[in-house]
């Protein structure tokens, strides 16, 4: 699939736009060993579309309940990469860039104005309450696609991103070079498929992972089922560290 585009602005294509044998997004296959096989579907909530220049871009946003980020070492660590196996799907096979993985949070944010405060001050900062979270391309032109706003010297409402005096992009912002996505997405898909490999050979060891002091066990419903216990000598974490 590859639809060309006759716009500087990245825009909605649609939501809930689903990978598989069905849609014309093809799900992620992969070969694994005694000619086993894994095939990665899934439904994203919302693409968007663009060209800049002579390249088609394509980002993916996710919509959550809760306030969520990407950290690009919980990527690596295999810890978080729903979104960038959604970017994975989407690019492969096509022409489309990888422009950004976000998160849009669905809270219900409250802003307490003061009294002399203006209407355009108060949905000014609404709407930075919303701001998106994750990552986006190191392009100029490809941020102010996403945001027609975004101007030197200047903090985008919409995308993590933000300009300098001199018009080039702030370096505290959370972007990605075209080539970091990329890197990213390989390493997503080398820990897909050991994964995978793993489930195949049924390898189903009670070791959970323990990342900064965070755990798979502080909201798992299954506790009282595996009994996950460190004063046992047989059970462990896999700590990981980056």
């Amino acid at each position: 699939m590859y639809i060309r585009l006759e716009t500087v602005i990245l825009k909605y294509y649609g939501h809930e736009v689903e990978f598989n044998n069905l849609s014309e997004f093809k799900p992620i296959q992969m070969t694994l060993f005694d000619d086993k096989s894994v095939e990665i579907t899934g439904k994203i909530d919302r693409v968007d579309l663009g060209k800049v220049g002579d390249k088609q871009y394509i980002r993916v946003i996710d919509y959550k309940s809760s306030d969520m980020s990407i950290d690009v070492s919980k990527v690596e660590a295999g810890l978080q990469i729903q979104l960038v196996t959604y970017l994975d799907a989407l690019t492969e096979n096509t022409e489309y860039e990888s422009s950004g993985v976000l998160y849009l949070s669905l809270l219900d944010n409250i802003y307490k104005a003061s009294k002399n405060e203006s209407t355009e001050k108060i949905e000014e900062e609404i709407r930075k309450l919303f701001r998106m979270k994750g990552f986006v391309l190191a392009d100029v032109q490809v941020v102010k696609a996403m945001d027609k706003k975004l101007e030197k010297s200047n903090t985008s409402d919409i995308i993590p991103v933000a300009l300098k005096v001199d018009g080039e992009i702030s370096s505290k912002p959370k972007t990605l070079k075209a080539d970091e996505f990329k890197e990213l997405q390989k390493n997503v898909r080398k820990t897909i498929k050991q994964l995978s490999t793993e489930i195949m050979k049924g390898k189903i060891d009670i070791k959970p992972y323990n990342y900064k002091k965070q755990t798979a066990c502080s909201y798992c419903a299954y506790k009282s089922i595996c009994n996950f216990n460190t004063s046992l000598k047989s059970n462990e974490y896999d700590y990981i560290r980056c």
